[in-house]
């Protein structure tokens, strides 16, 4: 044996050692510091609460605070072929050209392989324990789909064994329920309606989704004598005129309130659009332009000024509580360079059936915002994180909720080019374990 492999680890000072182990990203690396010797591993302080990490879907994670990209490493199929395919500028990124991440909650990630044959196959991927699972349910209900067909939301209600939730933009499931080991539920005669829902959250075991116009609908999930979870019922709890169902029996949520209603010219288009829908093919294989749904954004006029924003709404639990963010955003550079131009905070009072203004802070928590997942997050006790400040992934910048300030993007080149080389509602935010609570 080489004498040299004998000699004992050579002992740094302290600080030195406690500093090397904050710039350790990876779990698997933090555990081999800590392997190393009993001084190394008593300088392995549990690390601050920092901010999460931004997920390019052609897999690669950016590190928010300090503007780095990592590559994960414990995917296996990143080593493998993408059938010949090949991109350009591909060396950023880990994932060959035939896998792609599609969604997250918390500290997992939503994987969609594709083969040869155009075949898809989903998982479930946890970067930080390793942890792969397959999904073979949904595989069969949707591995067979055009290429037209995406997913835009991957939602697990807790753990991986519980209900998944996914949103696509096909007219025909825009919601599908699943649950490992058991099946998939495919939304049928009842998939109209829920295709104007443009966002969806879990609140405990509830479902809730939102329209564009601002509409709240719980969607009632029971499960069948397989266990397969289902939407049995649908109920607008905020707004009205939404068309819905409840044990199969169907039913327009129209009241006689003589209330004012700002969003009736919407109610009719989607009225229009519920009836449309009735018309497109269930055949996912065979998906045209118009059974495509759009991603919730509409543009508005801003005051005077001839410049349109684009505006849209995320649902996010926090506390206990349903919140609605508000975000609008403006293009400056023809669709780059993308910011904050306004930003309205709401909370569902059910019981009212209206949504209350959120005014001043956010109880210490800091919301992060993503199209495929949104969390809130308690801020204190963290050094990266700031107290009632909402982070937005698509225009890289932040809301402060006392001060009514928006922050302007840092500047750092190469990881905000790497950033937007994505679709910016693809980008996902991943929480590193000890933020999952």
């Amino acid at each position: 044996m080489d004498e040299s492999m004998e000699r004992p680890c050579p002992e740094l000072p302290v600080d030195v050692l406690v500093l090397i182990f904050a710039c350790l990203f990876y779990p698997a690396d933090c555990a081999r510091f800590q392997a190393v010797s009993r001084s190394w591993r008593s300088a392995a302080h549990p690390p601050p609460r920092r901010l999460p990490w931004i997920m390019h879907p052609a897999g690669a994670f950016l590190n928010p605070s300090n503007r780095v990209l990592h590559h994960p490493v414990s995917f296996p199929e990143t080593a493998s072929s993408s059938n010949g395919r090949a991109h350009v500028g591909r060396s950023f990124f880990s994932f060959p050209c035939n896998i792609r991440c599609v969604g997250s909650t918390d500290d997992w990630i939503a994987i969609d392989c594709q083969d040869a044959a155009n075949r898809h196959t989903y998982l479930l991927h946890n970067e930080f324990s390793g942890m792969r699972l397959s999904l073979p349910e949904l595989d069969a209900a949707i591995g067979h789909v055009s290429e037209l067909f995406e997913i835009h939301k991957v939602l697990l209600r807790s753990t991986p064994d519980d209900i998944i939730a996914l949103k696509t933009n096909h007219v025909s499931c825009p919601i599908i329920l699943t649950c490992r080991g058991k099946g998939v539920w495919l939304p049928e005669q009842h998939a109209g309606p829920l295709a104007i829902i443009i966002d969806v959250a879990f609140l405990g075991d509830r479902l809730y989704g939102i329209t564009l116009d601002e509409r709240l609908v719980f969607l009632d999930i029971a499960f069948d004598d397989n266990g397969v979870p289902m939407v049995i019922g649908a109920k607008c709890v905020i707004g009205k005129h939404f068309y819905i169902w409840s044990n199969g029996e169907d039913y327009d949520d129209d009241d006689d309130d003589d209330d004012d209603d700002d969003d009736d010219d919407d109610d009719d288009d989607d009225d229009d659009e519920i009836e449309d829908n009735e018309e497109h093919t269930y055949d996912l294989t065979k998906m045209t332009e118009e059974d495509i749904i759009g991603r919730g954004i509409k543009f508005i006029k801003v005051d005077e000024s001839p410049r349109y924003v684009k505006a849209t709404c995320y649902l996010i639990e926090s506390c206990g509580k349903l919140l609605m963010v508000r975000q609008q955003v403006l293009s400056p550079g023809g669709g780059f360079n993308e910011m904050t131009h306004k930003v309205d905070v709401f909370e569902a009072d059910v019981s009212a059936a209206k949504w209350v203004p959120v005014n001043g802070g956010l109880g210490g928590q800091a919301l992060f915002i993503s199209k495929p997942f949104c969390k809130s997050v308690s801020a204190t006790c963290s050094e990266e994180m700031q107290e009632d400040v909402i982070y937005f992934i698509d225009t890289d910048d932040e809301f402060n909720m006392r001060s009514k300030t928006i922050s302007a993007p840092r500047d750092a080149w190469d990881y905000n080019n790497i950033l937007r080389s994505a679709e910016l509602h693809e980008l996902t935010w991943v929480f590193p374990p000890e933020l999952v609570a």
